[in-house]
């Protein structure tokens, strides 16, 4: 039987599509197309991960922004002082803390005005607050949202910064800011992140903080900074002093006793309570950790026989 020879076979689709396509078109046609797809890859890359520089600012700049505000809406919601009556009123006059000088009444409204801001992140100022806060305390190099479970890394209960400043408000971020960026507490502010983060001793860092502010902003109501103040002329600046020396003592018993979060009801409480009675103590034990003469008496005021009975309290969070 006759041989066909590859003449007469039909040719194959492979071999007619080798006749009618240019390969070498093709070819480029392809390292085309898989340029285009590099370049798309690169740019959802780029969107999905923020590289904008976060745009730094000072406790300074912010306090001057809030300075230049008109408070007025706020003046009426304040209170800057406790009304006593009676007896309370003569006890006060007799035993009670001095009245603050008439010159520094404005600097205390402003005080509790800030307290009544509402986080607004339409405010450019805002926005460079809360990143701040968040660069100086993690070290990230880029921005970060405004909203997002990243703010969880500080300390914050969830994803929007602005629900855990109720009872504080701007003021609650402008002494964070304070504690982040002051070179002198720059070593207290990084003791208290690591130990925030520690596996066994950890704490949600800005709730604590708020609740410091909490407690300092009652101390100014009522009137147990007077004194310093008066003595210094200022209010803000021993407002913040009095906020870094509450954070200070609780830094203090929370390592040397090592303490836990199931501890925080009753430490706080302490806290509060010991601080409020002994405002020029835990000041000067503040100003001698800073000086780092840790030697000085007056740490004794830090330690466990400070506390008030504690045996007698209901255990319970104290978190705002």
């Amino acid at each position: 039987m006759p041989v066909e020879s590859n003449e007469d076979l039909p040719q194959t689709a492979f071999e007619r599509h080798r006749q009618t396509v240019q390969v070498e078109d093709g070819r480029l046609a392809i390292e085309v197309a898989q340029q285009e797809w590099d370049n798309v890859a690169t740019i959802e890359t780029t969107y999905s991960i923020q590289t904008q520089p976060v745009s730094h600012i000072t406790y300074q700049e912010a306090f001057e922004y809030f300075l230049g505000l008109d408070m007025s809406e706020h003046m009426g919601n304040i209170q800057v002082e406790v009304q006593r009556r009676g007896l309370c009123t003569l006890l006060s006059c007799i035993m009670g803390p001095p009245q603050l000088e008439t010159g520094l009444a404005e600097e205390r409204s402003l005080v509790f005005s800030i307290a009544q801001c509402k986080l607004d992140v339409s405010q450019t100022i805002h926005v460079k607050i809360l990143q701040t806060i968040y660069y100086r305390l993690t070290g990230a190099s880029v921005g970060c949202p405004c909203f997002g479970s990243h703010w969880e890394h500080i300390g914050f209960q969830g994803s929007d910064p602005g629900t855990d400043l109720r009872g504080v408000g701007m003021l609650g971020l402008l002494q964070l800011l304070y504690l982040c960026t002051t070179p002198q507490l720059s070593s207290l502010a990084k003791r208290i992140y690591r130990l925030s983060v520690d596996v066994v001793q950890n704490f949600p860092l800005a709730i604590l903080s708020f609740n410091f502010s909490r407690m300092a902003l009652q101390a100014l109501r009522h009137g147990q900074l007077n004194r310093e103040c008066n003595e210094r002329q200022l209010v803000m600046d021993v407002v913040n002093d009095f906020y870094a020396a509450l954070f200070y003592h609780m830094v203090h018993i929370w390592t040397t006793q090592r303490k836990t979060i199931r501890d925080s009801g009753y430490v706080l409480k302490d806290v509060e309570f010991f601080c409020r009675s002994n405002v020029h103590a835990v000041l000067k034990n503040l100003k001698v950790h800073l000086t780092g003469n840790c030697e000085a008496p007056n740490e004794k005021f830090c330690f466990h026989e400070s506390f008030h009975d504690l045996r007698t309290q209901a255990k319970s969070e104290v978190f705002i």
